[in-house]
């Protein structure tokens, strides 16, 4: 079962508004997710699966009327067992547009500029006395095919049902925006977060409905006026991983909330869901696994982030560099991390020295506090081109062990005559 709008030319016209069409569209697809677009004034909706959960056809046929009234005045709907037939009796000037049984008596009736033939076709098929689509479906078939109107039969086949159309559906991207009207006027934190609380509730039931995770979210508080305060106030909230239950967005929102100072009362709130991509599901164990722990690990970060700042959490970064001080860098969580570059597997110290520290020699080996190093593993050269500019570099690093069985990291410069620097220190 199909059911076709037929939009009023007053918002075709190019002062109409497109948040209205969108609007429109947006109630359409609430009552079945097969919605096409076949011309700019026709929408066909296919409610076949939808009926019997809205509690019958008259009734859901009725609950379209009524959500479409405030956007279209007095909208024209059509109702048929196939789209093709739902879109020409929306098209007709038939006061009856609804055809649940007996579809060939309701079609024959019809004019056939209906099917907006050719001019000349309609024409010559006038001359025959041929004015109605019943008339046009007792022609001898082959005589029109030869006669080139091959795409008007098939259109004809299409509403009789003989014949199928292939409908090309709307594909929209889901977007989650839900304001909350605050009780009465506040500025009291715990009051505004429980109404914040509401709509998280709602964005866990709109996440799982379309199994999807969020990453970020954007709030605005709307606020009364209040001397030269701003009417609007935005937070955004930059999750440390993607979530979809509110028990994992409101603890990082009281964590923003407490530096927040609100001179003006709030009257409501506006939640907007963004970074929205399929949700990851993982095969459940009888053991909690590393995911467990990862996602303890996450929450931390999450709340350091919405206490400190995104700014604040810094996170290691690999860079295509020879040199162990250039090959990490630091960048803050919320920027976004470099391309990964492959490295060999190569022993490397917990802690770096910055800078390097020069070390007393002999001939035979560094001395670090007055004790003799013994060199247990390398050496392993280290060297830069000419062109970077860090200058030339020609470095051998050496794990050297202490007396006391500490190791560290050393290197001899090549550069310099006998000069040794501790770079790293084992844990």
């Amino acid at each position: 079962m199909y059911l076709c709008l037929r939009l009023p030319q007053s918002l075709l016209t190019p002062e109409a508004n497109p948040e209205q069409q969108d609007g429109i569209q947006a109630v359409l697809l609430r009552y079945s997710p097969q919605l096409a677009q076949v011309q700019t004034h026709l929408w066909v909706l296919n409610i076949r699966a939808s009926i019997r959960l809205f509690g019958g056809l008259r009734r859901l046929y009725q609950q379209v009327r009524a959500d479409l009234s405030p956007l279209v005045p007095q909208p024209c709907l059509a109702l048929a067992p196939t789209a093709r037939a739902a879109c020409l009796l929306a098209l007709s000037n038939h006061k009856q547009r609804r055809c649940v049984r007996r579809l060939p008596a309701c079609l024959n009736p019809l004019p056939i500029h209906l099917l907006a033939p050719p001019a000349d076709q309609l024409q010559w098929l006038h001359s025959l006395g041929c004015h109605t689509l019943g008339q046009l479906h007792q022609l001898p078939r082959d005589g029109l095919s030869q006669r080139g109107l091959r795409a008007l039969l098939l259109q004809l086949d299409q509403a009789y049902g003989t014949q199928s159309w292939a409908l090309e559906w709307v594909h929209t991207a889901p977007q989650f925006t839900r304001k909350q009207e605050m009780d009465a006027p506040s500025n009291h934190k715990p009051t505004i977060l429980r109404a914040l609380n509401r709509l998280l509730i709602q964005l866990e039931a709109w996440l799982n409905q379309y199994q999807l995770a969020c990453g970020r979210l954007e709030l605005v508080l709307h606020t009364e006026r209040y001397k030269d305060y701003p009417t609007t106030t935005r937070l955004e909230l930059q999750m440390a991983r993607s979530c979809w239950r509110s028990q994992d967005f409101l603890p990082v929102w009281q964590e923003q909330f407490q530096p927040l100072q609100l001179q003006a009362a709030v009257q409501s709130l506006v939640l907007q869901a963004q970074q929205l991509h399929p949700r990851q599901t993982h095969a459940s164990g009888l053991f909690p696994d590393a995911r467990h722990w990862q996602e303890q690990d996450q929450q931390l970060l999450e709340r350091l982030q919405a206490r400190l700042g995104a700014e604040q959490i810094l996170m290691p970064a690999a860079q295509a560099s020879y040199l162990p001080e250039q090959a990490n860098q630091w960048l803050s969580l919320s920027s976004s991390q470099p391309p990964k570059t492959s490295h060999p597997t190569l022993q490397r110290p917990c802690w770096m020295l910055d800078p390097a520290q020069p070390l007393q020699h002999d001939q035979q080996s560094p001395l670090l506090d007055n004790q003799r190093l013994r060199l247990v593993q390398g050496p392993e050269r280290v060297q830069t081109g000419w062109w970077s500019g860090s200058g030339h570099q020609q470095r051998d690093y050496f794990i050297a062990l202490c007396p006391q069985g500490r190791l560290y990291w050393v290197y001899r410069d090549l550069s310099q005559e006998h000069a040794w620097y501790l770079h790293g220190v084992f844990g």
